[in-house]
């Protein structure tokens, strides 16, 4: 970016411009230049101004463009062939997956691999790690919904999310949806944990055919960011079909916010997220349209912790 398209030269000689111009001029995919320059601008490396202008901020008129007394350029592009920035690059210009590992011949992307019981079993370790720190914030944050029963934990790995709203919730009866082999792993660990008898494991598959019925919340926890626009709409409009009148839809991820300036950790993420996935971090204003135009109301924010926040909307109930 700084050195192989030397975009901040290249802004610095245009003045304002148009994210599309960036697209148009260097050949880069939507997706990829979109979560870059959220990016950029939470590192006020760029200024996102209205109609979907950029503009340089000081920091990287000083240090990252061609004839600055401080330019930098040149120590950057030494690491420009590192597999990395190689790999990062490929991604801007193309929009493909990586390959998940760096083990020659195997292209596979994350969630071709998750066929390996294995592998699935080290994914859900993590996922499930990861989700008992952030599982009581997450169901505190629910507390100001009524009405719910029965909840669906759709993608939800060992049921890690389940099990912190039905601690909050006693009467609450909890599913989680999952393919094989996640499912014989998430049933095992709650077993362990002593969950079986109030959190129990539906195999399937959440793009093929519509999301099981008879639920009144439906939760994506660290699930929406993996995958494209498209496969989110579809995502939840099966949800809104599936829900009972009145139930709830809930995202729980790091989100980038409203404006699209950051924070940071989530911009730094969604890069990630980009690079290894066919998604992104959405934003906050994204997912309300999302929602919105699948029939969803009551679209409302609420931070958690660890920089990660949930979405909530409500199927009419109607």
């Amino acid at each position: 970016m700084i050195v192989e398209l030397d975009l901040f030269t290249w802004i610095d000689r245009a003045g304002e411009v148009r994210i599309g111009d960036i697209e148009e001029e260097f050949g880069l995919d939507p997706r990829a230049l979109d979560v870059l320059i959220t990016y950029l601008v939470a590192l006020e490396l760029l200024e996102r101004g209205p109609d979907q202008r950029v503009r340089l901020m000081p920091l990287a008129a000083e240090y990252l463009v061609a004839g600055s007394p401080w330019d930098m350029r040149a120590y950057f592009g030494s690491l420009s062939e590192r597999p990395g920035c190689v790999e990062m690059l490929a991604a801007l210009r193309t929009g493909k997956t990586a390959s998940w590992s760096s083990s020659p011949g195997d292209s596979r992307d994350w969630s071709e691999r998750l066929v390996d019981p294995g592998w699935a079993r080290r994914v859900v370790a993590a996922m499930d790690s990861r989700g008992r720190f952030l599982g009581v914030e997450f169901a505190a944050a629910l507390d100001q919904l009524t009405g719910i029963s029965r909840s669906l934990d759709i993608g939800g790995d060992s049921g890690v999310y389940s099990c912190a709203l039905v601690d909050r919730r006693p009467r609450l009866r909890a599913s989680v949806l999952e393919r094989s082999p996640v499912d014989g792993v998430a049933r095992e660990l709650l077993a362990e944990r002593g969950y079986a008898d109030r959190v129990d494991v539906i195999t399937g598959d959440m793009f093929a055919g519509p999301l099981p019925a008879g639920f009144d919340l439906h939760i994506y926890s660290h699930v929406l960011h993996d995958w494209s626009e498209e496969q989110v709409r579809g995502l939840l409009a099966a949800s809104y079909a599936a829900l009972e009148p009145g139930g709830w839809i809930v995202d729980h991820d790091a989100h980038i916010n409203a404006d699209k300036t950051g924070p940071l950790p989530a911009a730094e993420y969604s890069v990630m997220m980009m690079h290894g996935t066919q998604g992104k971090c959405w934003a906050v204003s994204e997912l309300s349209v999302l929602l919105a135009d699948s029939g969803f109301v009551d679209i409302r924010h609420q931070d958690t912790t660890s920089d990660r926040s949930v979405v909530i909307a409500r199927k009419p109930a109607g």
